[in-house]
């Protein structure tokens, strides 16, 4: 089965899939969610990326379970973010987890269908 919500990030030419379309991180995100301006939502963590409001928390906690999401263990994912998210600009990874809170709503690209 195919995930239309799955996405892909590549760092240092290794590259990882993402996805928040996963029972167990839905569940997360419901119960907790992502907590924030104007609150936890992941349609307020939507509005957050798309009003420049988001927070580090926003980018580390949309590429975490995403990468949990798709598999990979905590652990992994967590050594993943120390790498390539918690040591570089806000920007450089901020563009990837507003996409994958879009793709979580929109499913696959149309341009690429």
């Amino acid at each position: 089965m195919t995930d239309e919500c799955a996405r892909t990030v590549t760092w240092d030419e290794t590259t990882h899939n993402l996805s928040l379309n996963r029972p167990w991180v839905r569940n997360v995100l419901s119960y907790r969610g992502i907590p924030g301006e104007n609150g936890s939502s992941l349609t307020s963590v939507m509005n957050r990326f798309e009003t420049g409001t988001y927070s580090i928390e926003d980018v580390e906690r949309v590429l975490e379970l995403g990468l949990i999401g798709a598999g990979m263990p905590e652990r992994d994912a967590d050594a993943l973010l120390n790498q390539y998210v918690r040591t570089k600009p806000l920007a450089d990874n901020a563009g990837i987890a507003a996409g994958l809170v879009v793709a979580l709503f929109l499913g696959a690209n149309k341009e690429t269908a």
